[in-house]
C-alpha cells in the first residue's frame, strides 16, 4: 500500500520538487501497486527523463587500476571466507532484510509494513534473466531445468526461481539466512527448493552439482576478490553444456584496492563489505571453464560514482 509520504519523498527525491497538490498525491497513491511501481513509473516520467543530464559513471580513460590480490593460498581464501561469514551471520540476526535490499523501510522496526513490497521485488530479476535471454536468442530456461542460486539470502528471488525452475540449489554463507528462506519458501508453498550452507572452502565445492543455470545479483560484491573468484570458478565448472550464467559483479573503481593480507589483519566490519573483481580475471575464469561470453552491460546495482558494476550473460560450450 503506498501512503501520501511516498508519494511525496518520491516527488523530492526523484524530480527534486514538491508534489502541484494534494489531488497529484492522491492519484499516485491510487495508481501506484507497491514502492518498486511507483519508483519506475517517476524514474520513466517525461518530467524525469527530459531533466536528466546524460553521463558516463566514470572516465573511460583513466588509468591503471590500483593493485587488487586475486590469486592467493587456500589458507588465506579460507580465513578471508571466515571473515564474511562471521558479517553476514551477524546481520542475519539482527537485520536480514535491510542486509539484501539497503532502504530503510527494510529495517525490522518497519519490515511488518513493507514486507509484501520486499517479497515481490525479487520477481523482476527473474524477469530481468528471461529478457537478456530472449533478446539474445537464447531459448527460455524453464521446465526441467536446474537453477543455482548463490546467496540467496532470506529467498526474496528464490521463491520466483522456484516459480520457473523444476529445481532451485540455493547456496548462503548465512545460516540466519538460510532459516528466514526456508519459512519463507514454505509459506509459499514451495517444496523445489535445496539449502545448501557455505561453512568452509571445502563445503562450497562439495555442495555443488551440475546445473543448468547460474543467478547470483548482489551477492558477489560482497566477498573479497579471490572468494568472488573461486565461487565463479566452481559454480561456472559445474554449469551443463549449453547451460547459462547470469550474474553481477563490480568490476572497476579507481579508488579501490586489495592487499590480503593487508585486508585480514584489519579489524572485522559489522556492516558488508563492496569489492571489486576486474573484469579480465571474469573473463579468464569463464574462458577457463569453457564459456563464451554472450553480453555484458554496466548496470546500477552499486550506485557509486566512481564504481563500475557489469552484469554478465554466460554460456557453456
Amino acid at each position: 500500500m503506498i501512503s501520501a509520504d511516498d508519494v511525496i519523498m518520491a516527488y523530492r527525491l526523484i524530480l527534486g520538487r514538491e508534489p502541484e497538490n494534494a489531488d497529484a498525491v492522491a492519484t499516485w497513491a491510487a495508481c501506484a501497486p507497491d514502492l518498486m511501481s511507483l519508483r519506475e513509473q517517476f524514474l520513466t516520467s517525461e518530467e524525469f527523463l527530459s531533466s536528466r543530464v546524460v553521463r558516463l559513471p566514470v572516465s573511460l580513460d583513466w588509468g591503471a587500476e590500483s593493485r587488487i590480490d586475486v590469486n592467493v593460498d587456500a589458507r588465506l581464501l579460507a580465513r578471508m571466507l571466515d571473515r564474511v561469514a562471521r558479517t553476514w551471520q551477524a546481520l542475519g540476526y539482527t537485520q536480514p532484510f535491510w542486509s539484501v535490499l539497503s532502504a530503510d523501510e527494510y529495517k525490522m522496526d518497519r519490515f511488518g509494513e513493507n514486507a509484501d513490497t520486499y517479497w515481490k521485488s525479487g520477481k523482476g530479476d527473474v524477469d530481468r534473466l528471461n529478457a537478456w535471454l530472449k533478446r539474445n536468442g537464447i531459448a527460455a530456461v524453464s521446465g526441467n531445468h536446474s537453477c543455482c542460486e548463490y546467496g540467496c539470502g532470506t529467498g526474496r528471488v528464490t521463491r520466483w526461481l522456484a516459480d520457473q525452475f523444476s529445481r532451485v540449489i540455493a547456496f548462503d554463507i548465512s545460516q540466519p539466512h538460510i532459516e528466514l528462506a526456508q519459512s519463507h519458501m514454505k509459506r509459499a508453498g514451495k517444496s523445489n527448493v535445496s539449502f545448501r550452507h557455505v561453512d568452509s572452502l571445502v563445503s562450497l565445492n562439495q555442495k555443488m552439482e551440475a546445473v543448468d543455470v547460474f543467478f547470483s545479483f548482489l551477492v558477489l560484491q560482497h566477498n573479497p576478490p579471490p572468494i568472488i573468484a573461486l565461487i565463479l570458478d566452481t559454480v561456472l565448472q559445474c554449469l551443463k553444456p549449453g547451460g547459462v550464467a547470469f550474474f553481477q559483479v563490480p568490476t572497476y573503481s579507481p579508488k579501490y584496492s586489495f592487499i590480503a593480507e593487508d585486508y585480514l589483519q584489519r579489524p572485522s566490519q559489522s556492516a558488508f563489505e563492496m569489492h571489486i573483481l576486474p573484469q579480465r580475471y571474469v573473463q579468464a575464469i569463464a574462458s577457463r571453464q569453457n564459456c563464451e561470453t554472450i553480453e555484458v552491460q554496466p548496470d546500477p546495482y552499486v550506485g557509486f560514482p566512481d564504481w563500475i558494476s557489469n552484469t554478465f550473460l554466460l554460456r557453456k560450450k
